[in-house]
């Protein structure tokens, strides 16, 4: 594949060099260095790992186990509707809008290397699948970071619909319902009359063709989630280290008249550059950055902060392209999805303001004039410190299943009305 050849030496020398500015940056600011790259290993810790390991690890072992292509079976109908995804991509999907990101983007990239998705709805399922888990969200930013669970729910909203929208904009591809190149595990014989029967048989065969055992399973699924997080946390380190030598070195000013320029169109004149500067390198300091700024009034500040949230950061980005690196992938599709989320989501804030307010009145009376007030909350250390996310799994994995349990049903009653259709 002269594509993924490609791909592999570009992400092999992006690495190289951000591995190289780290270098340098540790010898010129080691103390800086050191606090910085800290502040990426808590978020790691407390957040993302504790999110993604159940989750990686149910996951390569449900697919090891043909459970994943016997649960395609009966998301089929869905998912070809709505997004012209083949069922299979129904568990990645509802993995990242529970999860979060990148566990959509990780287990996309499984699917694609067990020849399960094409390319090109590799590639869509990983933009559409990318998002934020309401844990992020409504607890770490409504709660933590902006001390409002409100304005969390308000950003998971506004998240959420500019992400579908993304989705449906993006699925008309040419190739978008483009049949498999190579065999698929999942057969469709007209003389099968149960819908259950048929998921059961599919995943049999997805079952014996891989042919590992539950320990080999077992040890494989820990494995890869183990190397996948170690990814994770390298590139959140790495990223915090570079955003620290940015604000050193000043390179700001340099893009302090751009931020100023595009916020002039919004009637905003507060310099908020270090905050854009970490919101488009890293999504969990940029959320932070952005709920601190003092001089922003609450409406424009939501509106950038969900801009970002939509972008998602540098640093996710390269977990994606990495996570893709033995794929046939092309991240240039994911880049144009993150752009187009982040500007759908910037207008999609100003649109339903005031519908939301009017949707969360009843709770907070006072939400009605929020647009005029300005975020109160006194700057203090990232609060990451003593929160963890390890006892949030349990409740993280039945919103899990109620999503999953959701689609199938959605899906199962469609398959019914087709059929009845047809007869």
């Amino acid at each position: 594949m002269p594509n993924a050849r490609f791909h592999a030496k570009f992400t092999t020398l992006v690495l190289g060099a951000l591995a190289g500015l780290v270098v340098i940056s540790v010898i010129l600011f080691p103390d800086k260095a050191f606090q910085s790259s800290l502040e990426g290993l808590t978020i790691w810790w407390k957040l993302v790992f504790p999110a993604l390991m159940p989750f990686l690890i149910m996951t390569e072992l449900l697919i090891g186990f043909g459970v994943i292509q016997g649960t395609g079976v009966l998301l089929e109908p869905l998912m070809r509707v709505i997004f012209r995804l083949p069922g299979v991509s129904g568990w990645a999907l509802a993995s990242g809008f529970v999860v979060g990101f990148p566990a959509g983007a990780r287990i996309t990239a499984s699917l694609r290397e067990k020849n399960l998705l094409t390319r090109t709805e590799t590639e869509r399922l990983t933009a559409l699948s990318h998002v934020c888990s309401p844990l992020f969200l409504i607890m770490v930013i409504g709660i933590g970071f902006l001390h409002n669970a409100k304005l969390g729910i308000l950003l998971a909203i506004i998240h959420y619909i500019s992400a579908f929208a993304t989705g449906f904009l993006m699925r008309n591809s040419k190739q978008a319902i483009a049949p498999l190149e190579a065999k698929t595990l999942v057969t469709k014989p007209k003389e099968m009359t149960s819908i259950v029967r048929s998921a059961l048989m599919a995943m049999r065969q997805a079952y014996w063709e891989d042919g590992r055992t539950f320990g080999k399973l077992l040890g494989d699924a820990v494995t890869s989630a183990v190397q996948t997080l170690m990814l994770i946390g390298g590139y959140m380190m790495i990223f915090s280290v570079l955003i620290n030598v940015i604000s050193i070195t000043h390179f700001a000013d340099i893009l302090r008249p751009i931020t100023q320029f595009l916020l002039s169109f919004m009637g905003i004149f507060t310099d908020t550059t270090p905050q854009w500067i970490k919101g488009l390198m890293e999504i969990h300091l940029g959320a932070y950055a952005f709920s601190q700024v003092n001089d922003l009034s609450l409406l424009p500040q939501m509106a950038l902060l969900s801009a970002f949230l939509g972008w998602g950061g540098l640093s996710a980005h390269a977990q994606v392209a990495g996570f893709h690196q033995q794929t046939d992938a092309r991240y240039t599709f994911f880049l144009q999805s993150r752009a187009l989320h982040a500007v759908l989501a910037l207008f999609t804030t100003i649109l339903l303001w005031k519908p939301l307010q009017l949707l969360l009145l009843d709770t907070e009376p006072s939400f009605l004039r929020l647009d005029l007030a300005t975020n109160s909350a006194a700057a203090a250390p990232f609060p990451l410190n003593g929160e963890t996310a390890w006892g949030l799994w349990g409740p993280m994995l039945m919103q899990f299943l109620f999503i999953l349990t959701l689609m199938l049903l959605v899906s199962v009653g469609l398959r019914l009305f087709q059929r009845k259709m047809v007869n």
